[in-house]
């Protein structure tokens, strides 16, 4: 007969061997794990390769020697210092303007209505040309003045005739004579004088009670503040009229540009209206008194005008001449290296030694920078290039 083994038997010797094997695969794992990490920790990566020097070059604390032969020279431009010359400002903003001692403003020398006017703004005017006409009842006053002068010494001469007549004719005693010939310039004064007064109004004649009023000069009406039926006073300035042979020029400065420029000064005018219009002359006047509002100083150059050209009104613009500080040189602008807390540029010392030297650097114009310490006139700067230089000191130390 067959002996039968129980179940449970069974089930508690296969967990027994399962619970075995599974100790064994992880101790198999933990020593592959550990070989693993031995093996590891005993790798050593090669180093990769260094970079062989440059060709041609040597690099020291703030200098670089650069043979014959070296790349670098391909990307350097070297440029001499100049001592700068004498240059032109930013432009400052200007205006054309009349001159004002070949202008004229004409007015009515006696209040009125305006009954004509025979002008219109920008025309050319002669001498003794009509401007406008005043009717006013103070002109047929002085007209009629005149008149009565011109009787009474009509009447006054005849009288002297009569009275000198009976006087040589001792019908009289001499003291009559003296007296009618005192009367006598007495009218003539007084007739001297009506004419006198309407000969200083500088008018014409138009009636008994109207007068023109002419231009005074040769030019151009540069300004008309009078119309048909206006009723105006005497003294106030209508028209203006002014010879645009010459005209000036009108730029306002501010305070700190003004320091430094006086009278002869050179100046520079240009005019966005006028293409290729470029005219150098001399600063006539420099105000003594800045603007109280805008704090600007107003300066005067005088131009000729001959073809008229130019036109009052017009923009223009003014460049001042600058002349350098002594002791001040130049260099071109890329010349300049900074690190945000020092400016300088590489000197050349001798045939491709370059020695980095601080500056004290000022504002640049046109490309060009002004140097006020650290080079000397004729030394010779890496124009183009000093980047480069930089670099290569910056990565050996």
């Amino acid at each position: 007969m067959t002996s039968q083994i129980p179940p449970e038997t069974i089930t508690l010797g296969s967990a027994l061997s399962l619970t075995k094997q599974k100790a064994w695969t992880f101790a198999a794992a933990l020593g592959v794990g550990a070989l693993g990490l031995l093996a590891t920790a005993a790798f050593h990566r090669a180093p990769p390769p260094e970079n062989p020097p440059a060709q041609g070059i040597q690099v020291g604390k703030t200098d670089v020697t650069l043979a014959a032969n070296a790349a670098q020279w391909k990307v350097l431009r070297v440029t001499p210092v100049q001592v700068p010359a004498v240059h032109w400002s930013n432009a400052f903003p200007a205006r054309f303007t009349v001159d004002e001692a070949l202008a004229a403003k004409v007015g009515t020398p006696l209040a009125g209505r305006v009954s004509t006017v025979h002008v219109v703004l920008g025309q050319t005017v002669k001498a003794g040309e009509p401007l406008f006409s005043v009717a006013s009842p103070d002109i047929a006053g002085l007209r009629a003045e005149r008149e009565k002068a011109a009787v009474s010494l009509d009447v006054t001469k005849a009288a002297y005739e009569r009275v000198k007549a009976m006087v040589d004719a001792k019908a009289l005693p001499a003291k009559d004579a003296l007296e009618s010939d005192q009367q006598l310039r007495e009218a003539s004064l007084s007739l001297r004088l009506a004419e006198n007064k309407l000969r200083s109004l500088k008018v014409s004649p138009r009636g008994d009670n109207e007068f023109t009023v002419v231009s005074p000069r040769d030019g151009v009406v540069i300004e008309k503040n009078v119309l048909p039926s206006q009723q105006v006073d005497a003294g106030a300035p209508l028209v203006g009229v002014a010879d645009l042979s010459t005209v000036r020029v009108a730029a306002d400065l501010f305070e700190a540009d003004a320091g430094g420029i006086v009278k002869g000064t050179k100046a520079l005018i240009t005019s966005p209206s006028l293409p290729g219009f470029s005219v150098e002359a001399d600063i006539e006047m420099v105000s003594s008194v800045a603007d109280p509002e805008r704090h600007t100083v107003p300066v005067w150059v005088r131009l000729p005008n001959t073809d008229g050209r130019i036109r009052p009104n017009a923009y223009a613009e003014v460049r001042l001449a600058s002349a350098p500080q002594p002791g001040t040189l130049e260099i071109p602008t890329s010349a300049l290296v900074s690190d945000g807390a020092h400016q300088y540029v590489y000197v050349q010392e001798s045939p491709g030694h370059f020695v980095r030297r601080p500056v004290v650097a000022g504002s640049s114009r046109d490309d060009r920078l002004l140097i006020y310490q650290g080079l000397k006139p004729g030394e010779v700067v890496v124009e183009q290039g000093a980047v480069l230089l930089d670099n290569q000191i910056a990565l050996a130390n």
